[in-house]
């Protein structure tokens, strides 16, 4: 039994606490979060719902009432992770009355009609297109309310965020063949600016110095504006870098047919705006591009990259490639080698074709496995040349540094740094460049 806390003199001193001892006695959840930086964020969101009825975030699952698994669906063995997870916590559900485990995102969406009868344990399913619905099913589940004065989404997640992800729209618009993403995610909506300045001056308030803006296409954006015409993805980087306390702004994916040249204009001039793009490009062969319905040209592409490094001299450039995509030749896949070489690429992932029940892709045929596997080596080894070669001539360079946690930072250009000395979360520190080794450079403060 927890003792009651003592009557204390100072006001602020019994304050504290008692809201110690009430910590105790509330309800506590626990999220695990598979896949991309959009299912970080719509767990965070799903947090704040949790919290507005009165639970309290847990880094032990042990200590948890309620438990969340965000899944993902992109490849199958994402999907196999994550119910594999999901299927040991049968055991978390019965060792206390009580419990409820609810599973969510783009895997739960896929299966929502055979997951019950899979995992029977499992209390609640929502699907990805069902997030933003989250609220009033916590309440359902819970039967705890929550007043708009209660849904406070600047309460801070657990530990210094000195970064914070904003989602600025849901959905996709586009039919790759090889993607399951608009079959659980639905089509393209965009949140109005005014809710997206809110959620980001939010952020800032919880202490993130750096927004990442978040989007299946996110630079597809569009939005009915207060400017009296359309607001596109460019007026709405201009409008967050004006939000006091922004210092850095990044997004992601962006798409390669919405990357225009007033975007490259904005980025290259707004000075918040980060120089470091992941731009997928997915394939180097025309052939397989139009295959994938990816509706731009390796040239295309190509020309993209040239632009934006002619406007940004500094900045890096990341890529998703797909090998052993069906019918995918050996020419064609020699293709997609030379525009890694060509474009110069900082660092990627490189990824084996897995076919997705439901997209067109999954019912052609696909190049052996052991073929596939032979390209997806291959390809890493080229990336891994060019990412080199960029690397090499970093020694030296200055580079403005956020530091995250302990004595590791990112830079502008996105790469992970380690600082000597003494530094402190949240701050920004100039430092040169000694050592570029493959995933974390070394640097002292200048």
């Amino acid at each position: 039994m927890i003792a009651q806390p003592p009557l204390l003199t100072q006001e602020g001193s019994f304050r504290v606490l008692l809201i110690t001892y009430n910590r105790h006695l509330m309800q506590k959840f626990y999220i695990r979060t598979f896949g991309c930086q959009m299912n970080v964020a719509d767990s965070n969101e799903m947090g704040r719902h949790l919290k507005a009825r009165g639970l309290v975030e847990t880094e032990d699952p042990e200590e948890a009432s309620v438990l969340l698994v965000n899944t993902c669906t992109v490849r199958q063995h994402a999907e196999d992770v994550a119910f594999s997870e999901l299927g040991r916590l049968r055991p978390w559900k019965t060792r206390k009355p009580g419990r409820k485990l609810v599973v969510t995102g783009c895997a739960a969406e896929r299966t929502k009609q055979s997951l019950r009868g899979r995992f029977p344990f499992v209390d609640l399913v929502v699907g990805a297109k069902a997030i933003e619905d989250f609220g009033q099913m916590a309440e359902r589940l819970l039967a705890k309310r929550a007043t708009d004065e209660d849904l406070d989404y600047a309460i801070p997640s657990m530990g210094h965020q000195v970064s914070g992800f904003v989602t600025i729209m849901r959905g996709c618009n586009y039919s790759c063949t090889y993607c399951i993403v608009p079959y659980v995610r639905g089509r393209e909506s965009y949140h109005p600016m005014e809710q997206i300045l809110g959620e980001v001056r939010d952020r800032v308030n919880e202490g993130a110095s750096e927004i990442t803006l978040l989007g299946q296409t996110v630079n597809s954006y569009h939005s009915d504006g207060s400017k009296g015409r359309d607001t596109d993805f460019a007026d709405l980087l201009e409008e967050v870098a004006k939000v006091d306390g922004v210092d850095r702004i990044r997004f992601m994916s962006p798409h390669p047919y919405y990357m225009t040249d007033r975007v490259i204009e904005t980025m290259a001039g707004v000075p918040q705006v980060c120089e470091a793009l992941h731009l997928p490009v997915q394939s180097g062969s025309n052939r397989v591009l139009k295959t994938m319905m990816r509706t731009y040209t390796r040239e295309h592409y190509i020309g993209l990259a040239e632009k934006m490094r002619k406007a940004m001299p500094d900045m890096t450039l990341s890529t998703d490639v797909i090998v052993g995509f069906p019918g995918e030749t050996d020419a064609e896949f020699r293709e997609t080698l030379s525009l890694i070489r060509e474009t110069q690429f900082d660092w990627g992932y490189i990824f084996k074709y897995s076919p997705r029940e439901g997209t067109p892709a999954a019912e052609m045929e696909c190049p052996p496995l052991e073929l596939i596997e032979e390209r997806h080596q291959e390809c890493l080894a080229v990336l891994e040349e060019t990412g080199a070669g960029r690397r090499a001539r970093l020694p030296g360079t200055v580079h403005e540094v956020l530091i995250e946690d302990g004595n590791f930072g990112r830079s502008r250009s996105n790469h992970k740094i380690r600082v000597q000395g003494d530094v402190v979360t949240g701050e920004i520190v100039r430092v040169k460049i000694t050592a570029a080794e493959r995933a974390t450079l070394q640097a002292v403060p200048v």
